[in-house]
């Protein structure tokens, strides 16, 4: 009976062994499952709170106006505009352009940021005859840190000046707003970063006095549904 009593604890011993080593090998698994997870996830913190390229997203507001600057007799759209950025890193806007089509004439024309205002700009007009100018700032580069968002009214003036306007009243024009942001610094950044998408938005112009936009008056440009409306 001695060598099967040997041979018996020689099997629970041998059986104890496997089960340790197997359960030695599930814990270093775990672990090392564990451990790349925590890697992942740093990675990716790192990624959304430092590395991402900026994520620039830009909207127009729906208070859109025509008016006409007395100074230059130039046509101006008035629109206010939030840009949002959706990554970790700072992103520059040097300028904003519309690019204006006439629906009624057929005619286009391109319009560029050149001036920012505020609250001021509203309440005061331009009077040649004094020499007063209404409140506003001439448009330098926009820069929208990581995760916040911009937001101004802008004074987009056309690129060319012209003697016919391209805007009339009674008349239906499309705009598409599009952004020129700063070139990424190298090729990492230009393989990641990506061009923010245009905005196109169709209007209608009211009908307005050219006296009284030259005056300081603003025509509010709709949309064709919300004129419709009652």
């Amino acid at each position: 009976m001695e060598p099967q009593v040997r041979y018996a604890i020689g099997n629970a011993n041998t059986r104890g062994m496997l089960a340790g080593m197997a359960h030695q090998r599930t814990s270093n698994a775990l672990t090392a499952l564990a451990s790349g997870a925590a890697f992942v996830v740093s990675c990716v913190s790192l990624w959304e709170t430092s590395l991402k390229q900026p994520d620039l997203q830009f909207y127009l507001g729906q208070n859109l106006s025509l008016t006409r600057d007395p100074w230059v007799s130039d046509e101006v759209l008035v629109v206010p505009i939030t840009i949002t950025n959706g990554g970790a890193r700072d992103g520059a806007v040097l300028s904003m352009q519309l690019d204006v089509r006439n629906v009624t004439t057929g005619t286009t024309d391109r319009f560029q940021s050149s001036y920012t205002v505020d609250a001021s700009y509203f309440g005061a007009t331009d009077d040649v005859t004094q020499f007063r100018h209404r409140p506003k700032v001439p448009f330098s580069p926009v820069v929208v840190s990581g995760r916040t968002t911009y937001s101004g009214t802008i004074l987009f003036y056309p690129v060319k000046s012209h003697e016919k306007y391209s805007i009339g009243p009674k008349s239906s024009i499309e705009l598409v707003a599009s952004l020129e942001t700063a070139k990424p610094a190298d090729w990492v950044d230009k393989m990641l970063a990506g061009k923010p998408e245009s905005v196109s938005v169709k209007l209608d112009v009211p009908d307005f006095l050219p006296g009284a936009l030259l005056a300081g008056d603003l025509a509010r440009l709709h949309p064709p549904e919300a004129r419709a409306a009652p």
